[in-house]
């Protein structure tokens, strides 16, 4: 099972450019993705017959979950979520992986910044905020707000806007803050755990240079393989500041586990 998480760069880099972003998606489908993650993107009308999209209301560019392969739902956001502040700045989806599981799956573009009070909704910024940090961020109030949503099946992934790495020691120990507290929420870092490693994905300017993520529930990060970046997507194409960020799981399929212990 390959999942593809990128941030496709319409907000900048393809601006007015829809034949930029319409080769954005070629590639796309040429990473051959069963589950991708996209961000700052427009699907072009074609998409529609290539697989399924799931996405809010959007008429520049959006968050959106997308499958050539997988049968996806629309999950509506519970009531007094704050997640419904961030609109479609979050795209949610139920997937149908092949072992036969429901895999609740999103598509996360964090801006960089500070939550507003609405972001927030009902949740405090001491409960919100990571301990060295003045206040929520936006990436902050989007982790809280899933911990109820994601349940014991779920991938989530996009552009959160934070890194180990944020190019001083004072903001290295915030941004690493991030990624301690999902651990012990038993979150999967597809990239980071088994590995203590950063990949490149950001290729714009700035000392971050792994702001897209990938987690997951641990059975799924127990199927993880070898992670790798599309660099050529950024570097040479410049389709996007962002590169693909791409993630294989092996997972049975149910056709091949049926078929185990069977007649010879």
């Amino acid at each position: 099972m390959r999942v593809v998480s990128w941030n496709m760069g319409l907000a900048r880099e393809s601006r007015g450019k829809s034949d930029l972003h319409e080769q954005a998606w070629h590639y796309l489908l040429g990473l051959a993705p069963d589950l991708a993650l996209l961000q700052e993107t427009l699907p072009p009308s074609w998409a529609r017959t290539a697989g399924t999209l799931v996405h809010g209301p959007f008429k520049q560019w959006g968050s959106v979950v997308f499958s050539p392969r997988y049968p996806l739902e629309r999950v509506p956001i519970l009531e007094g979520s704050n997640l419904g502040a961030f609109g479609s700045y979050l795209a949610f989806a139920s997937a149908s992986l092949p072992d036969g599981s429901e895999a609740f799956v999103v598509s996360v573009h964090a801006r960089s910044g500070d939550a507003t009070a609405i972001q927030r909704g009902n949740l405090s910024v001491q409960e919100t905020k990571r301990p060295s940090a003045r206040t929520t961020k936006s990436n902050d109030a989007i982790f809280a707000g899933l911990l109820s949503l994601v349940g014991d099946r779920f991938i989530v992934g996009g552009d959160w806007n934070t890194a180990r790495k944020q190019g001083s020691p004072a903001k290295d120990k915030v941004g690493k803050e991030f990624f301690q507290r999902a651990a012990k929420q038993r979150w999967h870092d597809c990239v980071w755990d088994g590995r203590h490693r950063e990949l490149q994905t950001w290729f714009g300017t700035g000392a971050v240079k792994q702001d897209d993520h990938m987690f997951c529930d641990q059975g799924l990060g127990a199927c993880v393989g070898e992670p790798w970046v599309a660099e050529d997507a950024a570097t040479k194409l410049g389709l996007s500041l962002h590169a693909p960020l791409v993630m294989d799981f092996t997972v049975e399929s149910i056709a091949m586990t049926s078929l185990r212990g069977g007649p010879s």
